[in-house]
């Protein structure tokens, strides 16, 4: 909470003293927006006021803060969150991404704790790819930098950065947005997850929770969480989380364990004017990831089916470690600095295996079962020793496919950086200056053999193996410019940006030469935003700008290999021009967001693999345009109860011919894998300890593509799934124990049974495949709180 009196600013929390005196052009008229499916509130006040941040209330303006002391701008944008009692009441069977299906336009693929999927997409956004949208933690990127997406891309589907008790909510900033909230690939907007951050007060929390599906599987979790409350004489906040969880999936032979650990400290110092923060976050995680199912077996064997164990598998461990530490401090009356350095990593070791004894000869490096491909495909030509690696299969195994039984690959991610800005405070503009450099390092390689482990010998048995860096550099400029004594903001911005990629493979089965190929991008993202109060609780707004995606790292390495020089770098970056529009209220009655969205995105990246050389290749292929409209509404009633709900409509068709290896697609024709609606609905009752939600989600019709992308005449069918999340805290009056928290689950109450993704293969005969949504999941967790 923060507390005027005067020109004097006291920070509640951490300082408990007067921290400074400020001119009161710092303190400018305040709109504070929230679109949020959990509240929908956003207060104004008068032009020396301070508006004052609760937990119902989601500032999704332009936000500075020292400790507590804030200033808040209204945003150029709707901004949806997923709050933190959403993310604090979530089922143990959700994840860092599947928790986004409580934001309108997105479209969620990622299932239970262990951030599994089947397919490299774990979400779509209002048109974009999860590969296509910046994700960020504490403001600093979490993706794989060369793939893109924070999981999933590179074929790692079971790879957890995040656990949903690291975080503390969800910020989506949809399409371009000011320079400092956007993110690497930011296409299609920004995902901003918040961390947890210790509190004042001394606890001790040990839970458990567990849960079942309708019929197999479940999920285990035991954790515990130690905050140390601010100490005496320095004021230190730390938090320590521990937990770990034993999730059978659903599907047969799947599952995942996930080791989570946490740790966070704040150090305030220079009587509250300044802040040392440290997040330190590393998760590890074994499972056998799932892949997609013929839609014929599904039919035949239930949602859960999976090939069995002697036929193909694929095992993986992962782990992923963030460390920031963070400074900011008021420098004076009209300065702030901050700065974050950061490391991070990000390691996936797969072994996959799929049995020779099923192997078909009559589809060239397929093995089948029940009529179908499965598993990772053999090898049969590799019978022999190539001119670059010298493993004989034969002689070992009798045969090139039962010598390619199993299948390593690894992909190894080290990234470094720094992110310093500084704000400048003047009478009507709040102008920041900032930059990044983020320097990525990725080892990846591919290894076949006929029996686990397998060797990882570069000139015996690789297919390949490669050695990439990335360096992502930019310097912004924005404003805030304060006007009509705070009834109006005008945001002007810029961001240049410069990126930097190498690559190098050596000789494998799918390189005949070696080679090193690299490119440097340089492109400019401007924005504009304007914000406009005309009257109590009524704000409008508008923007516009212009993000960017560099090409897949796919685009590097398939250019190597066939010859001994390698072919330039073509592919162009991927381009958005984003509008937004939209008015919010709020009332008594009624609080809520209507917006609008139009994106103009160009140089679209198709990609294809070729088995016979076993590589992804990428291009450019065409233009969309993405346009739609969201509502959020929020309606409190009496008596502690409320109704929420938000609906999304997206649009999303070619604007251009587009030709390439995976077909023609033709203006006005759909893109694949984008619902048209999107929709939540729900009633929550909030008293006391006790906490009740029931929510719908729904999700539209959507057209579906080949394998190689390209959308056929099909769509996939929609679906609804149905919520319900209650808990009770219950005081105790002891000396050591302070509360016990009870709190039950049920996702998918109807159990409907229905499909998140499927698509049409075309090789080595036509068929659907796809992946099964989740059944009935029903869980409970206590948590003891001791003081």
């Amino acid at each position: 909470m923060k507390i005027r009196q005067g020109n004097k600013i006291f920070i509640s929390r951490r300082a408990e003293a007067v921290v400074s005196t400020m001119a009161p052009a710092i303190l400018y008229a305040a709109v504070v927006a929230a679109v949020s499916v959990s509240a929908t509130t956003f207060s104004y006040a008068d032009g020396a006021g301070v508006v004052a941040s609760t937990e119902s209330q989601n500032p999704s303006g332009a936000v500075t803060e020292v400790g507590s002391v804030k200033k808040v701008a209204p945003p150029e944008k709707a901004v949806t969150s997923v709050s933190k009692k959403t993310v604090t009441h979530a089922s143990p069977a959700q994840n860092f991404q599947s928790v986004l299906k409580h934001v309108p336009g997105m479209n969620v693929i990622s299932q239970g704790p262990g951030n599994l999927s089947a397919t490299d997409n774990e979400f779509t956004y209002q048109g974009f790819t999860s590969a296509q949208m910046a994700s960020n933690f504490d403001g600093v990127p979490i993706i794989n930098t060369f793939r893109g997406g924070a999981g999933g891309t590179g074929d790692n589907h079971a790879f957890t950065p995040l656990t949903m008790g690291q975080i503390s909510t969800v910020k989506v900033y949809s399409g371009a947005n000011q320079p400092s909230q956007n993110g690497i690939n930011s296409l299609g907007g920004t995902i901003s997850y918040e961390p947890a951050l210790p509190t004042s007060k001394y606890y001790l929390d040990v839970d458990a929770s567990g849960g079942k599906y309708g019929y197999r599987g479940g999920n285990y979790t035991t954790g515990i969480a130690v905050n140390s409350g601010a100490l005496p004489g320095t004021g230190t906040e730390m938090l320590f989380k521990y937990s770990y969880t034993h999730a059978p999936s659903f599907m047969n032979n799947i599952f995942a364990k996930i080791n989570s650990y946490y740790f966070a400290l704040v150090q305030p110092y220079n009587n509250g004017l300044s802040q040392l923060k440290l997040i330190a976050v590393y998760n590890n995680e074994s499972a056998r990831q799932p892949s997609l199912v013929p839609l014929t077996l599904l039919a035949q064997n239930g949602r859960s089916y999976q090939p069995p164990l002697d036929v193909a598998s694929s095992s993986t461990n992962t782990h992923a470690l963030n460390v920031i530490l963070s400074w900011k401090s008021i420098l004076n009356n009209y300065m702030l600095a901050k700065t974050k350095v950061f490391i991070q990593q990000q390691a996936a070791n797969r072994t996959s295996f799929t049995n020779a004894a099923y192997y078909n000869h009559n589809y060239y490096g397929y093995a089948t079962y029940d009529g179908y491909p499965v598993g990772t495909n053999l090898e049969p030509w590799a019978a022999y020793p190539s001119v670059n690696n010298s493993y004989n299969p034969v002689a070992l195994f009798g045969s090139g496919a039962a010598g390619t039984q199993f299948h390593n690959y690894i992909d190894n991610i080290q990234s470094i950086g720094f992110l310093p800005s500084m704000t400048f405070f003047a009478p009507h503009n709040t102008i920041e200056l900032g930059a990044m450099v983020d320097y990525s390092q990725d080892h990846s390689a591919e290894y076949w053999y006929g029996s686990s482990p397998v060797p990882n010998v570069d000139g015996y048995n690789n297919a390949w193996n490669e050695h990439d860096s990335r360096n992502y550099n930019y310097v912004y400029l924005q404003d805030n410019i304060n006007l009509l004594n705070g009834a109006l903001h005008i945001y002007p911005g810029v961001k240049y940006n410069i990126v930097s990629t190498g690559c190098d493979d050596v000789t494998g089965y799918y390189y005949s030469y070696g080679g090193h190929v690299n490119n440097t991008y340089y492109f400019w993202e401007p924005s504009l935003g304007f914000s406009y109060t005309p009257i109590h609780n009524v704000n409008l707004y508008f923007s516009v700008g212009k993000t960017n995606k560099v090409p897949n790292i796919s685009a590097f390495y398939s250019a190597i290999g066939t010859t001994p020089t390698p072919a330039p770098i073509s592919v162009q970056p991927e381009g958005d021009i984003s509008y937004d529009a939209g008015v919010r209220y709020t009332s008594d009655v009624v609080s809520g967001n209507l917006s609008v969205f139009r994106r103009n995105f160009n140089n679209i990246f198709s990609e294809y693999y070729n088995p016979a050389t076993g590589m992804t290749y990428e291009y450019n292929n065409g233009n969309a345009l993405y346009q739609g409209v969201t509502l959020d509404l929020g309606v409190p009633i009496k008596d502690h109860v409320s109704l929420f709900g938000s609906y999304n409509y997206t649009s999303a068709k070619y604007s251009t011919l587009s030709t390439g290896v995976n077909g023609t697609a033709y203006p006005g024709e759909y893109r694949p894998y984008i619902p048209m609606y999107t929709a939540t609905t729900g009633i929550r009752y909030e008293h006391g300890g006790l906490y009740a939600a029931l929510t719908g989600h729904f999700v539209g019709r959507q057209y579906m593509a080949t394998n190689k992308g390209q959308t056929i005449g099909v769509t996939l069918p929609s679906y609804d799934t149905l919520d319900f999340t209650t808990s009770y805290e219950v005081p105790i009056k002891s000396t050591y124990v302070k509360s016990v928290k009870f709190s039950l689950y049920a996702d998918n109450i109807l159990d409907n049974n229905y499909l998140v993704y499927a698509e049409q293969v075309t090789k080595p005969f036509s068929y659907y495949r796809g992946q099964a949504g989740a059944p009935v999941f029903v869980g409970s967790n206590v948590s003891v709180r001791f003081q």
